[in-house]
Order: structure tokens, then C-alpha cells, then sequence
């Protein structure tokens, strides 16, 4: 700005004393006068000049204040991001040991998960195998224990009294119920072993016979002279059979009920808990009382009700 402000910097005399010399050049110069006009057009000229000038010069004080003022604080910041940044770059290499060593987890993981499948895989092969042969075994054990009480018949609503349960009780009691001609032989007989009931009922008693055609004619008589009495008291007489296959034969009841005295229809239960059942020459045989029930509904009861 200096610079521009000498290109209008006063070059005339300093002495203010008169002389012809300066009247001379005053009446040349006075020739040579500059028009107003121009004048104001230097001062416009000169102002904004100046202005630009202090604009540029205010612009450039400005920003070398505020890059000093800043220039702290960019610092600080750059320093703050690299640390934040070598941060990063520690914790990344943190978590990529973390990593690694999960990877390598996971993959003795896999080996040994693989190992135990196959183990897994071998061991249920065992069970299913070890589960057929149970079950093989129950059925066996069951038809062991059925064939040793093909024998037993058991008596119900005996009175207890000093020897009711003795064999030559039941020896007498089976003649004179059942009318036979000749005296039963009974190896052994006994109360139920459990305890006796609350509300007085009698304990049944359990018999084994010495012969298997006397057991049957016993059964087979109980069922035709059914309702049985002794001493003035209803009994019945049932073979004995084991709890699990009483409960199994007990369950075709309702099936036994729905068939009886229906024309044309021959039905039984074989053991240990086979549910036979013979209709217009075909035979069929159920282990589960719902199945069966499901046949006798459907192609007994229908037809038999639809040809009355």
C-alpha cells in the first residue's frame, strides 16, 4: 500500500517567497491546470485502491493469527488421532491373537466333536440293539412266569378264616362250588401276600394245581356255573395270571362286552394277551385293545346292526 501512495506524493516548492521565476511558471502552469473531473476520479481511484489494499492486509493478519491461534490445537489433535490410532492398531492385533487362539479352540473343538459323534452314533446302534434284546428278554421272561401259574387259578371273596386258605380247603370248596365228581389235588395255596384291606374285603387266594386238564376243567366250570357261591357269599375263580398281563387282557373288556351274544361272531383272548376274533370265515388277532376296538366298530358292529 506504501508503494501506491507514492505515485501521489507532493513534488512542489517549499518556499512560499514570490519571485518572477515562479510567476513565470505559475502563468505556464496555470496553463497546464487538471480538470476537476479528473480529480474526483483519482480520489475514487486512490480509495479503493487503499481499500483492496487493507482488505488484503486485514485478510492475511487474519489468517496468520488464527493459524498460529490453531495451529496449537491441530497439534494436540493430530497427537490425540495417532494415539488413538496406535490404540487401534494394538487392540487390533489383540483381537486377532484372541482370534487366532478361538479358531484353534474351534478346531480341536471340531476334531473332538467329530469323535464323539462317531461314539455317539456307535453307542445308539448299541442301545437300539441292547433295546430289542430287553424287550426280546421281557417277552420271554413274561411267558416263563405265564407257564408257571398255567396251574394257579385265584379265588376271590373267601371269607378269612383259620385255615380258608389251606389245601384241603380249597380242595373241598372247588368240589362243592363246582360239583365235581372227584377231589382236585392241590399242591400248594395261600392268601394274597398284601396286606389286608382297610374296608375287610377278603384277600383272594391263590392255588396251584397238581394237573393242567384239572385247572382247566376248574376255569371251565367257573365260567358255566358263574355266578358262584360259598357259604352264602359270592365268589369267582380266575387263572392267575401276572400283573402285567392281567392288565393287558383287562383292557380288550370293553371290546369282549360289544361282541357278546352278537350271531356269527366267535372271539377269545390267548395268552398272554392275544385277542382273537373270527367273523364270516376271517380271523383276525389284535395286541391293542384301540386297534381292535377300531375293526369291531367298523366291519362288525356296522354290518351286524345293517343286516338286523
Amino acid at each position: 500500500m506504501a508503494s501506491k501512495l507514492r505515485r501521489y506524493k507532493y513534488t512542489g516548492p517549499t518556499t512560499t517567497r514570490p519571485s518572477a521565476t515562479t510567476d513565470s511558471r505559475s502563468t505556464s502552469a496555470s496553463d497546464r491546470t487538471t480538470p476537476p473531473d479528473a480529480l474526483v476520479m483519482d480520489a475514487e481511484t486512490l480509495k479503493s485502491e487503499i481499500l483492496l489494499s487493507l482488505k488484503a492486509d486485514i485478510s492475511t493478519v487474519i489468517r496468520s493469527e488464527l493459524k498460529n491461534a490453531l495451529a496449537e490445537d491441530f497439534d494436540s489433535l493430530k497427537a490425540e488421532l495417532q494415539g488413538v490410532k496406535a490404540e487401534i492398531v494394538n487392540n487390533m492385533a489383540a483381537i486377532h491373537s484372541e482370534v487366532d487362539q478361538v479358531k484353534a479352540t474351534l478346531k480341536d473343538m471340531e476334531g473332538g466333536l467329530s469323535t464323539w459323534s462317531d461314539e455317539v452314533t456307535t453307542l445308539q446302534a448299541t442301545v437300539a440293539g441292547l433295546k430289542a434284546e430287553l424287550a426280546e428278554i421281557r417277552e420271554k421272561c413274561v411267558d416263563m412266569e405265564g407257564r408257571m401259574r398255567r396251574c394257579n387259578i385265584r379265588i376271590l371273596g373267601v371269607a378269612e378264616t383259620r385255615g380258608s386258605g389251606s389245601t384241603a380247603s380249597v380242595t373241598k370248596l372247588l368240589r362243592e362250588v363246582l360239583q365235581l365228581d372227584k377231589d382236585v389235588l392241590v399242591d400248594r395255596s395261600h392268601r394274597s401276600t398284601a396286606p389286608k384291606r382297610s374296608d375287610g374285603k377278603p384277600r383272594p387266594i391263590i392255588a396251584k394245581l397238581h394237573y393242567y386238564q384239572d385247572c382247566v376243567e376248574v376255569l371251565t366250570r367257573a365260567r358255566a356255573h358263574a355266578p358262584l357261591r360259598f357259604n352264602g357269599e359270592n365268589i369267582a375263580i380266575f387263572p392267575d395270571y401276572t400283573a402285567s398281563v392281567a392288565k393287558a387282557r383287562a383292557s380288550f373288556t370293553e371290546v369282549r362286552q360289544m361282541l357278546r351274544n352278537r350271531p356269527g361272531v366267535r372271539f377269545g383272548i390267548l395268552f398272554p394277551a392275544r385277542f382273537r376274533i373270527t367273523y364270516k370265515g376271517e380271523e383276525k388277532e389284535f395286541t391293542d385293545a384301540v386297534k381292535a376296538m377300531s375293526y369291531v366298530k367298523k366291519y362288525v358292529i356296522s354290518a351286524t346292526e345293517t343286516e338286523g
